[in-house]
């Protein structure tokens, strides 16, 4: 094969896969353009409170709600996994996480990863005081989540408390 023949040959087919991938990508994007609704997010999150068994049904039927926020009030958000966290619903928690659900530091907390959790604070002393969903802290996160030691350590840094009350008002 001369080279002229291979240029027309290779400009064709890089052509072809150029143009080719672009309608299906399309076709493919189309129904994931529209956003979630408000009610939707509420239901999910509020279901990752209580039962695991709503929660997998409802990520079951919408799996992209995973990492999907709730704005309870003005500037409190809350993911289902922070949801959870803070309920102290370790097996919620755990198929979250099993299905890709983001973490936080109040997430590590409740779950006892002390070390990180201490490595955060100290390169970032304002964290310790930081609130989590509807104002709890790491030390609410750490007791509900049954992580003593973490929850003294965080004492022994000074906080003390559980929840900042009127900190969305």
């Amino acid at each position: 094969m001369d080279r002229k023949t291979f240029l027309k040959r290779n400009l064709v087919l890089g052509g072809a896969l150029t143009l080719g991938p672009t309608p299906m990508l399309t076709a493919s994007n189309q129904g994931q353009k529209e956003l979630f609704g408000e009610e939707l997010i509420t239901e999910f999150v509020f279901a990752a409170h209580r039962s695991l068994e709503e929660t997998q049904q409802i990520l079951e039927k919408h799996p992209l709600l995973l990492n999907c926020a709730n704005q309870f009030i003005k500037g409190d958000f809350e993911t289902a996994v922070g949801g959870a966290s803070h309920m102290g619903r370790r097996d919620i928690v755990d198929y979250l996480v099993s299905k890709g659900a983001r973490l936080d530091i109040f997430n590590y907390a409740f779950l006892g990863y002390d070390d990180f959790v201490k490595k955060m604070i100290a390169d970032h002393p304002h964290l310790l005081r930081a609130p989590g969903p509807h104002g709890f802290t790491l030390l609410h996160h750490a007791q509900v989540g049954e992580r003593m030691e973490l929850a003294d350590w965080l004492q022994s840094q000074g906080l003390t408390e559980k929840m900042f009350k009127g900190i969305f008002d």
